[in-house]
């Protein structure tokens, strides 16, 4: 049987004790130890995580879980999409180029427009979410 209780840092402290030791569950139990209700950890997505939290209910400590996002996983994807803008930049100025000295565009100007946007627009909603 499990037994736990939360130490004075805000730690869960988790016990395994036979039933049958009646001696060892009347010392957990004087030293604040409930009966442990676990739960099954949620699946996650990427750039989520899985983080727990306890309660006493009822005499016992029962688990419960939250999803959220993932702050380090979603920082390295805004990371890696910044680049990837940056990346494109001297498209950006190839075309500005061309222009003022009325040369035909290298690039597609409403095709490069609209894959920067997205990438701006995937920013933007990555940056929402921490």
């Amino acid at each position: 049987m499990e037994l736990a209780k939360i130490d004075n840092e805000g730690m869960i402290d988790v016990r395994f004790c036979d039933p049958n030791n009646g001696v060892k569950m009347a010392n957990l139990r004087n030293a604040g130890f409930l009966n442990l209700v676990s739960s099954i950890q949620p699946t996650v997505q990427d750039g989520e995580v899985a983080v727990d939290s306890y309660k006493e209910e009822n005499g016992k400590l029962v688990q419960y879980w939250e999803v959220k996002v993932d702050s380090v996983y979603t920082q390295k994807k805004i990371d890696n999409l910044k680049e990837v803008l940056s990346s494109s930049d001297y498209k950006v100025i190839k075309c500005q180029e061309a222009s003022l000295i009325g040369e035909q565009m290298p690039y597609d100007v409403d095709e490069l427009h609209k894959e920067r946007q997205s990438i701006r627009d995937e920013i933007n909603r990555l940056e929402s979410l921490i």
